[in-house]
């Protein structure tokens, strides 16, 4: 990507440094203005890759760092890890965007002591919401990890008159749910867009924009569209306007005076529903995340820094503690193990890999992954003492030929990986088998093409230079006829072209096999 000019958004104290990185320039600028509105107290510094924010703030603290996941070179993740070990000392608050909610990425980032996650789509005044009240816990001490809480489900209340307010809000406290209102369609909007709730009830008659406009504005916006909606109504609407709200994509309709068992039961039905199209929009994300790695699996040759990649994108992607990956020969011996870490792997103990053979013996026999709950449970994987790992995912990289080798990830804590940690690995092994075949396959290229070059080198030049030695010795052993001299000049100059020509073809060899050798991986960019 071309460098551009990076902004920097200074404050009048600069009490407070945010660094704002997304290797899309105008999203980042974007975003760095209006963080710079907050307060006077903030210098907002704009990067366009995590090079470049490094490079910007290599001798600076920083207060708060707001990065994208997936950028070209360096991730979201990598990036937080080396700030982690900043000489200035690490972020106080660290914000992470994503385009994938897939399994394990809160895991990693909390071991990272991210702070928050958010999803895209995301806007601006979502992330400011979130920066203003960071600024203000910043007077304490900034935990060290995320805290485990419960899943509150969150629901907008939309009505003009405070008395239906205060009785909805009471019912759905008493059952649980947190409660956010608003007072007419504009502020439901702008509550839609910054808590993002997991249900609207919107009532028809409101000031400013009624239940129909809002209606349609919220359906119109990808970040909060897929909210459910149900209509709240003081009388019986008319067949055609209830026909029309449904039409826009209301979910549902509760005619006031409502009964409280019935709404609740309505409620509880929609969020049902939303908590199963959740999954699906996740499983697409995943889906969306899978040909991302793929193109930055496809754009190395080299088995090392393949296997580097491998690792550490499984690691990531599923939270996992440690990945390891087994390379095997074409007899079905193990080649070569390689292990990666997490960053924030825990000191005082080890993660290791035990005897394979019962682990491949069941891939052999079934083709087929599998999940490891306990390994204080499981006679597959034997329990070394010190070893850290308690549940475990393996996946086989099969090519079309037979098995590459096996991904397995480790956690520490039993029962972490589940089914869907497990489809989502094969998925990737898939890919690094794929990915993996192509490197061998170039690494056979080459041998063969330097090979090639060897040997051309050795047979053509040996018998063309005893052809000149032998017609330099016919002119020193007597004198030759006019055609005779003819004949010799003729056979040197022609020994003397194919000697040019084998040399210029060697010399294009050579220089094709450096040039493909030196070009590096394309850089391949994950929105």
């Amino acid at each position: 990507m071309r460098e551009m000019e990076t902004q920097t958004i200074p404050s009048n104290s600069g009490l407070l440094r945010i660094l704002v990185v997304d290797d899309h320039p105008s999203t980042a600028v974007t975003l760095a203005r209006a963080i710079s509105q907050l307060s006077p107290r903030l210098e907002v510094i704009s990067a366009i890759s995590a090079e470049n924010a490094l490079s910007l703030v290599h001798d600076k603290p920083v207060d708060m760092l707001i990065t994208d996941m997936m950028m070209t070179g360096m991730n979201g993740l990598e990036l937080v890890e080396k700030m982690q070990s900043h000489p200035a000392g690490r972020p106080a608050y660290v914000m992470l965007v994503t385009a994938y909610d897939v399994p394990g990425l809160k895991i990693t980032a909390r071991r990272l002591h991210v702070n928050e996650i958010i999803i895209k789509p995301v806007r601006p005044e979502r992330v400011c919401q979130l920066v203003a009240k960071a600024m203000e816990d910043l007077g304490g001490e900034a935990p060290s990890q995320i805290p485990e809480t419960k899943t509150v489900l969150k629901i907008l209340v939309a009505d003009d008159l405070p008395d239906n307010v205060s009785l909805l809000t009471r019912y759905l406290t008493n059952e649980g749910y947190a409660c956010i209102s608003a007072a007419d369609g504009a502020e439901a909007l702008v509550k839609a867009r910054t808590e993002l709730p997991d249900m609207v009830l919107l009532d028809m008659n409101m000031p400013v924009k009624d239940g129909f406009q809002t209606l349609q504005e919220i359906r119109s916006d990808p970040a909060i569209g897929h909210i459910p909606v149900i209509i709240l109504t003081a009388a019986r609407l008319e067949a055609m306007d209830m026909q029309s709200a449904l039409n826009m994509g209301a979910d549902d309709y509760v005619t006031k005076p409502f009964d409280r068992r019935e709404l609740l039961a309505r409620i509880r039905t929609r969020l049902r529903v939303k908590e199963a199209e959740d999954v699906i929009r996740r499983r697409n994300k995943e889906l969306n995340l899978l040909p991302e790695i793929g193109r930055e699996l496809s754009a190395r040759l080299d088995v090392n820094e393949l296997t580097e990649v491998i690792l550490r994108r499984t690691v990531e992607t599923l939270g996992a503690l440690m990945g390891h990956l087994i390379l095997m020969e074409e007899r079905g011996s193990v080649r070569k193990t390689h292990h990666v870490s997490s960053a924030k792997r825990q000191a005082g103990g080890e993660l290791e890999l035990p005897d394979l053979k019962p682990i491949l013996a069941q891939i052999k026999d079934t083709n087929q992954g599998f999940v490891i709950g306990d390994v204080h449970k499981d006679s597959r994987w034997p329990v070394s003492a010190g070893d850290l790992t308690r549940s475990v995912v393996v996946a086989p990289m099969l090519g079309r030929f037979g098995l590459l080798g096996l991904l397995i990830l480790a956690h520490e804590s039993a029962g972490y990986f589940s089914l869907e940690h497990m489809l989502l690995l094969q998925a990737l092994a898939s890919q690094a088998a794929i990915a993996m075949e192509n490197a061998r396959m170039v690494a056979r290229f080459e041998k063969m093409q330097a090979e090639l070059v060897s040997g051309i080198s050795q047979d053509m030049s040996e018998p063309l230079a005893i052809i000149k030695n032998l017609g330099k010795l016919v002119e020193q052993v007597g004198p030759l006829s006019d055609n005779q001299k003819m004949y010799m000049k003729s056979i040197l100059a022609a020994t003397n072209t194919i000697d040019g020509q084998v040399t210029k073809l060697l010399d294009v060899a050579k220089h094709d096999l450096a040039t493909f050798a030196a070009t590096p991986a394309p850089k391949q960019k994950a929105a």
